[in-house]
């Protein structure tokens, strides 16, 4: 893709900046991306479904892409498509107004009534999203005379819907209005008509039977947010939920463990499987494909600027096994890399050897390490080779260990620097990122380790969300234009970019409610803990960034069970099953890893390297409002820090917990 000018990159900045689905709006048809998982997922199948991932996983984009504004884009070509398979299943989307939502609770009104309240505002918005989906496929379609039509029983529930399709909708808004204001003047709930959910289905069986064309016609309600639903009000969806058949089948959307609650109104509890199956699009984004898939989104963006049609239409379900070819998949790679250079190991280690200020810091990182050692006879610069920098940058860390002496490390450099056999081929894959990370530590803006394009996928880890916002913010900073046309990002500036994406990201969780504070200063320990243990000198256990609990979740109190689920809900943590571990204490059953997009702002590893391990107690002190715990907890690991021996270090999995 050639950009060749500055005109056309700043639209570009201006194009990724549109990363939330509500910057683009309801028909979505143009810009969306078919995820490479949706041929596995029958979206409109007849059995209800929930569908849950974290925050960027691409949840509202794809309810936008299944409901009538986007299925019946008018946007989109209809020559070649059957209108009759087509119109089998329709999908409208209901967002949950949180706001308004929550005004629907106590105020001096028996909950009863507000339950009653509730289902009539629900039918109230479906019904005009059902007739608004009718309506649209209708002037695309021409199906029958809006004019003409009549729908006789629904003047049963009330006289303002003796009218014509075509005032219809017009009715159901008067009484949405009608609802709101009493919403807001709770004394004047008596003189609403509630609206049972029953007319749902009379509405929809009233048009099929009056029009042909509607005939096998079924209606996806897709509700989204589900998990900003009160509790009464998630009542009356999971009841529907459990009651559900054509032609209105109802399915949601939440973040994961945002469905905690499976009770209905008739006192029965819906159940996976039986009544509803689950669909975790993190399983799918945070797979191997994430990569191109990515690319592809990135790609298609760019696209929109350069007005250059991609070789495959994104958004042509019809497409995914072409898009699924080796080479296409490589291509895809091939280019976004370009955009995204990085740097290796190798790269990293020439970079210290090259900047002065980089270079003496290691010296004196040396210097220091053999002053502490107390051997004589050597110096910083014995232990510093041209024809192997990498080796070099990690004696920082093995000079700091009582497991080795200077002179071990030295013929072992001396071995690896001559091509021979050395222990430095394993030393160098486990400990150079924690060397060079200390090593950097004074000038984390200008840390290389976070760039490149497949460092950004790392960082992003299946959040399509701050994947472009990491691409953004890199874009606004600066770009260059190759000979050829395209342009690239210096490795400089997407470091930069992915420091400050971290921090405005990181300053986000405040916002994430109920326990925003909690979850911003538990992130921001938990962190910090990461940090110290990286900054340890030896080195001995490096890249720490998750931890496993001391006897499993079940030793957890309620109180932190929960938080620790509001972490993983807001994909601060996520958990993977527990790696092996040398404990002879631990039960644990998951490893908790931080999300690697904050990685940056505390210059750790994103990679999932090594584990700590943390009590329950240690996991109530972290989430406490009082800094006491964690400020003892940090003394404890500086203080194992300044012995430096790696017998008494926080790393021994030996103990119940890190220091108790």
């Amino acid at each position: 893709m050639d950009i060749n000018n500055i005109e056309q990159g700043q639209k570009l900045t201006t194009i990724l900046a549109h990363n939330r689905t509500e910057n683009i709006g309801q028909d979505v048809w143009a810009q969306f991306v078919v995820p490479r998982y949706f041929d596995s997922i029958d979206f409109f199948g007849t059995m209800p479904c929930v569908i849950q991932g974290g925050r960027g996983c691409g949840k509202t984009m794809l309810l936008r892409f299944l409901s009538y504004q986007s299925q019946f884009s008018l946007n989109r070509s209809f020559e070649n498509v059957e209108k009759n398979s087509l119109l089998q299943h329709v999908g409208v989307n209901w967002r949950a107004e949180t706001a308004f939502l929550r005004q629907l609770n106590k105020r001096g009104v028996d909950e009863q009534v507000w339950l009653q309240a509730f289902s009539h505002y629900l039918v109230i918005k479906v019904s005009l999203e059902i007739l608004s989906a009718i309506d649209h496929i209708n002037k695309i379609f021409k199906i029958f005379d809006s004019d003409k039509l009549f729908l006789n029983e629904l003047s049963d529930y009330d006289e303002d819907f003796s009218c014509t399709f075509n005032s219809l909708k017009g009715a159901f808004d008067k009484h949405r209005r009608r609802f709101e204001i009493a919403a807001s003047n709770p004394n004047k709930l008596s003189d609403i008509n509630f609206l049972p959910l029953s007319i749902l289905k009379d509405l929809i069986n009233g048009i099929k039977c009056r029009v042909a064309d509607f005939d096998k016609t079924n209606f996806h309600l897709f509700i989204d947010e589900y998990e900003n639903l009160l509790p009464y009000q998630q009542f009356v969806v999971n009841t529907q939920i459990k009651h559900s058949e054509p032609p209105i089948i109802y399915k949601i959307a939440c973040k994961r463990n945002g469905m905690p609650l499976r009770d209905t109104l008739g006192g029965e509890a819906i159940q996976n499987k039986d009544d509803f199956i689950v669909y975790d699009i993190d399983l799918y984004t945070m797979d191997a494909n994430y990569n191109v898939f990515a690319g592809e989104v990135l790609l298609s963006r760019i696209s929109t600027v350069e007005k250059q049609a991609l070789s495959i239409k994104l958004n042509d379900v019809t497409k995914l096994n072409e898009r699924r070819e080796s080479f296409y998949e490589s291509e895809i790679i091939d280019t976004v890399s370009k955009l995204f250079p990085r740097k290796t190991q190798a790269d990293l280690a020439c970079d210290i050897f090259e900047r002065p200020i980089l270079f003496n810091k290691l010296k004196d990182m040396l210097e220091q390490a053999l002053s502490v050692k107390g051997e004589k006879g050597y110096s910083a610069d014995d232990f510093i080779f041209n024809n192997a920098k990498e080796a070099s940058v990690v004696c920082v860390a093995l000079l700091n260990r009582d497991s080795v002496t200077p002179s071990e490390v030295h013929n072992e450099l001396k071995n690896y620097a001559s091509g021979s056999d050395s222990k430095f081929n394993n030393w160098i894959s486990n400990n150079f990122v924690g060397c060079y990370l200390n090593i950097i530590k004074r000038r984390k803006q200008e840390n290389l380790l976070y760039a490149g394009y497949d460092t950004l996928i790392s960082l992003s880890k299946g959040n399509l969300r701050h994947f472009l916002e990491l691409a953004r913010t890199a874009f606004s900073f600066g770009y260059l234009f190759n000979e050829d046309g395209n342009f690239t990002i210096k490795c400089e500036t997407q470091a930069l970019a992915a420091l400050k994406t971290s921090e405005v990201l990181f300053q986000e969780i405040r916002s994430f409610k109920p326990y925003g504070h909690i979850l911003y200063t538990f992130v921001q320990r938990l962190g910090d803990i990461f940090a110290a243990l990286q900054s340890r000198l030896p080195q001995s256990e490096p890249e720490i960034n998750h931890f496993s609990i001391e006897g499993g979740d079940s030793a957890l109190s309620q109180a932190t069970k929960t938080l620790l689920e509001e972490c993983e809900k807001w994909g601060l943590l996520y958990r993977t099953i527990a790696t092996k571990t040398k404990s002879t204490y631990s039960i644990e059953d998951y490893d908790w890893v931080l999300d690697p997009i904050y990685a940056p702002k505390f210059l750790i590893s994103y990679r999932k390297k090594r584990k700590i391990f943390l009590t329950p107690r240690d996991l109530e002190g972290l989430f406490s409002e009082s800094n006491d715990y964690f400020e003892s907890f940090v003394s404890e690991i500086h203080a194992k820090q300044k012995r430096s021996n790696s017998k008494t270090e926080i790393s021994d999995n030996s103990q119940p917990g890190l220091f108790d």
